[in-house]
């Protein structure tokens, strides 16, 4: 039961650290309003209201991999969902099975 806890808040801790990069990083695309991680299945859900759009989208990573290479660990994107197809389809394109390195303070949460 601790564990169930534990592994939820360490997942909410990710959501909420997630959101905060990605609208940083995005913030002239539109504002990330939800982002679940789930580490146990690997995989990471955002909601999003893009500029321009009357209403918020879904997308997600519906499989990530972590791979430790010496010090390093890298996220492998695997596959892509949206409530949008032409999303998905341009997730998959342009992101699958790109490597990312991951800051150690992150990996060591992921893991």
């Amino acid at each position: 039961m601790l564990g169930r806890i534990a592994k939820g808040m360490k997942n909410g801790a990710l959501g909420i650290a997630l959101r905060a990069y990605l609208n940083d990083r995005l913030s002239q695309y539109g504002e990330v309003l939800d982002c679940d991680v789930d580490t146990g299945r690997g995989r990471i859900s955002v909601r999003a209201h893009l500029k321009g759009e009357k209403e918020a989208l879904n997308a997600a990573v519906e499989r990530y991999e972590l791979v430790r290479e010496g010090d390093h660990v890298y996220a492998i994107l695997r596959t892509f969902s949206s409530s949008r197809p032409w999303l998905t389809l341009l997730l998959g394109k342009l992101f699958t099975d790109k490597r990312y390195k991951l800051p150690a303070a992150v990996a060591n949460l992921l893991e």
